[in-house]
Order: structure tokens, then C-alpha cells, then sequence
């Protein structure tokens, strides 16, 4: 009996548009970090809570940078490049899968 496996039947399953876990690959997940880390250089403060951001803080302090996707992935959201933003960690954690402006002064979350 052969066991090969047959032709035109590939050995993968193909790749659905939305992958079930942000950033396929660590070098993407890496780029993505540079590239929205350049924003905050710009000025761009944390999209959450609207406070500046440190670079120079690292993991896992509350107010290091991190990378937030507008739509949580395990919602349908991508790795776009406009998908994505920067937040502190503290605000991404509490936001965590939740829907947009759940966190911050003036999201009326707080009262």
C-alpha cells in the first residue's frame, strides 16, 4: 500500500483571512512595534487613555509601551497597519478584548 501523499492536496490547511492569534510571526509582531513606536516618538499619546507615552520604560511596568489593535483580533480585527495604535500596558490590559473607549477620563467608564 502507498502511503505518499497524493498530488494537488496540500499538506497544510490554507490560511483563513483572520488569523486566530495576533501577528503570525514574531518578526511581523516586531515590525509593527517599530513601526507604531515612530508615532510615539512623534507625540502620539496612548490611544486609550490620551497620556504621553515613555519608551524608555520597559515590561512590565504599567506604563511601558505596547502595540493595541482598534479591533481585538478575536473579534475579526487584523495586523493592519491602520489597525493598529499605541496604548500603555496598564490601559491595554484594562481594555483587554473589550469594545473601543472603555478606558480613560473621558470615556465615562469612570463616572
Amino acid at each position: 500500500m502507498d502511503q505518499r501523499w497524493p498530488r494537488g492536496v496540500p499538506r497544510t490547511p490554507p490560511r483563513t483571512e483572520t488569523p486566530s492569534m495576533p501577528f503570525a510571526t514574531s518578526t511581523i509582531r516586531e515590525r509593527a512595534r517599530r513601526r507604531v513606536a515612530v508615532r510615539v516618538r512623534a507625540g502620539e499619546p496612548c490611544a486609550l487613555c490620551r497620556e504621553p507615552i515613555d519608551l524608555s520604560l520597559r515590561y512590565p511596568d504599567p506604563l511601558s509601551f505596547t502595540v493595541d489593535h482598534v479591533v481585538p483580533t478575536n473579534r475579526g480585527g487584523t495586523d493592519d497597519y491602520e489597525q493598529l495604535r499605541p496604548a500603555h500596558f496598564r490601559c491595554n490590559r484594562t481594555r483587554s478584548d473589550g469594545p473601543d473607549g472603555t478606558v480613560g477620563r473621558n470615556s465615562g467608564a469612570l463616572g
